[in-house]
């Protein structure tokens, strides 16, 4: 049961009932309000339903409507037979990109996570997924999420909203050419499973996420590693590469691709569209970190979607745990992806659409990005910071960094030292492939961990470990 510590307290409230909205309305956003700019304190009791009522001249259906706006929006809290409060910690939509923050570290933990792609979550996000789903719950008809086989390619609504996304993100495709996947890794393999064949040779960056790599051993093709430089690809590796060998796909991806954050600019993605066209080789474009670019670059699908495959999700810029990816198809591949989708999964699961609908559509999916874009960029501050004397790679609201290695470390013995240290980071072999050339690159990513905290402390360990030699070998004998 809930400790009662709060002081009741009488408070006089005069909200003025807006003309042409209800009353119970007026008066919650009054109370959120009042809330958002600290008129009541957090621990606050407000009066009882039928107390308050008397004090503003409503009736008492009227409060319990309007204390119920204020708590689905998050402002107050009831407890039976305690009455109702204000909430601490409590951030509305209007401000929405603070609503987790700098939390410092109060005791270190056992282990700092730092060694995955992942966006920060928050208890503000469990609060709006937990919202979404009764939402969708109290909805008239929800037969579409659970007795609906067809279309396989994802119910009208939600091909709509990712339409929609996707315009926000400089692509316009046509809603038939949209398929719904299980994540962008679900769509990658669609992709890759519908263009290429075993033994074609499929051109991607020297620098690759480690999951092609896993697809190229499952499918039977052939990876060809082009030359990058900060910019991603370079327009001459590619060009030389279709010029001498028999390309049959270029897998890539222009905005801070992982591992090492490199980020196509209009030119260069022009550059490598160019040349695309010219040698007639189809593109897959992986563009789940796009969303995060503060200026959006358009998509290479946009320059020549004739012949690209365009795979985004919302896995890395809103949650990992919404598996919504989405898949744009050139018009005649169409029927082979759908032929591989019913043979792999049939259908993407309604229901993670049914919530990303929602968030596109009252502009929620957009905070989430906006907070995540503005998150990492403080998170990539700490790291200029505090790894000031190191050099790495990194796009200035990507999520991770790719850290090049004073001569006396190599990139193994970094990863043993800091987890011995409590701070899990990735060496470079899941993403090149030849692990038999050692490089002296570790990834270090930035949002696994939500208190920020956290990543300024597992930074701090890293720096330190680095102006030590690594521990000498010891032998039984």
């Amino acid at each position: 049961m809930k400790q009662q510590k709060h002081c009741v307290m009488t408070i006089s409230l005069n909200p003025i009932i807006s003309s042409g909205q209800a009353k119970y309305l007026s008066i919650g956003q009054y109370l959120v309000e009042c809330v958002r700019s600290g008129d009541l304190a957090p621990g606050t009791r407000l009066p009882t339903h039928r107390e308050f009522a008397e004090q503003i001249g409503v009736s008492v259906q009227t409060v319990s409507h309007a204390y119920a706006y204020a708590e689905k929006k998050g402002a107050l809290e009831s407890w039976v037979g305690n009455g109702t409060f204000v909430k601490a910690g409590f951030v509305d939509d209007n401000t929405d990109i603070e609503f987790m923050l700098a939390h410092e570290m109060k005791e270190t933990p056992d282990e700092i996570d730092m060694s995955i792609a992942h966006p920060v979550i928050t208890e503000r996000h469990m609060t709006l997924f937990n919202q979404a789903l009764s939402n969708i719950a109290s909805q008239a008809d929800n037969h579409h999420l659970l007795a609906k086989a067809r279309p396989i390619m994802g119910q009208p609504v939600h091909q709509e909203s990712g339409q929609q996304y996707l315009k926000t993100q400089g692509l316009d495709v046509e809603s038939d050419l949209l398929i719904l996947t299980n994540g962008a890794c679900h769509g990658l393999m669609l992709a890759l499973s519908t263009t290429v064949e075993h033994g074609d040779v499929v051109a991607c960056g020297e620098r690759v996420d480690h999951g092609l790599i896993s697809r190229s051993r499952m499918l039977g093709f052939k990876l060809l590693p082009l030359e990058m430089d900060e910019r991603g690809i370079t327009p001459q590796a590619f060009e030389w590469a279709c010029q001498t060998r028999n390309i049959k796909v270029l897998c890539c991806t222009p905005s801070m691709a992982n591992p090492c954050s490199s980020h196509m600019d209009r030119e260069r993605r022009q550059a490598i569209a160019d040349i695309a066209l010219r040698y007639n080789i189809l593109v897959i474009e992986d563009d789940v970190y796009g969303a995060l670019e503060p200026q959006r670059e358009p998509p290479i699908a946009s320059l020549i979607p004739q012949q690209t495959f365009y795979i985004t999700s919302l896995t890395k810029v809103v949650a990992p745990g919404l598996r919504t990816g989405y898949l744009a198809v050139p018009r005649h591949y169409l029927q082979h992806a759908l032929g591989r989708l019913a043979a792999s999964s049939w259908a993407a699961t309604p229901l993670a659409f049914e919530v990303a609908d929602l968030w596109i559509r009252n502009g929620t999916l957009e905070r989430f990005i906006d907070f995540q874009r503005d998150e990492f960029a403080k998170r990539q501050r700490l790291a200029a910071s505090i790894l000031k004397d190191y050099h790495y790679q990194a796009h200035p609201q990507g999520q991770h960094l790719w850290l090049s290695l004073p001569e006396q470390w190599q990139s193994d013995d970094l990863v043993v030292a800091a987890k011995r240290s409590g701070v899990q980071i990735t060496s470079y072999k899941p993403f090149v492939t030849n692990v038999n050339q050692a490089l002296p690159f570790v990834r270090v990513s930035l949002g696994a961990e939500t208190n920020r905290g956290y990543i300024k402390h597992g930074l701090s360990v890293i720096a330190e470990i680095l102006t030590t030699n690594p521990p000498t070998s010891s032998f039984l004998v």
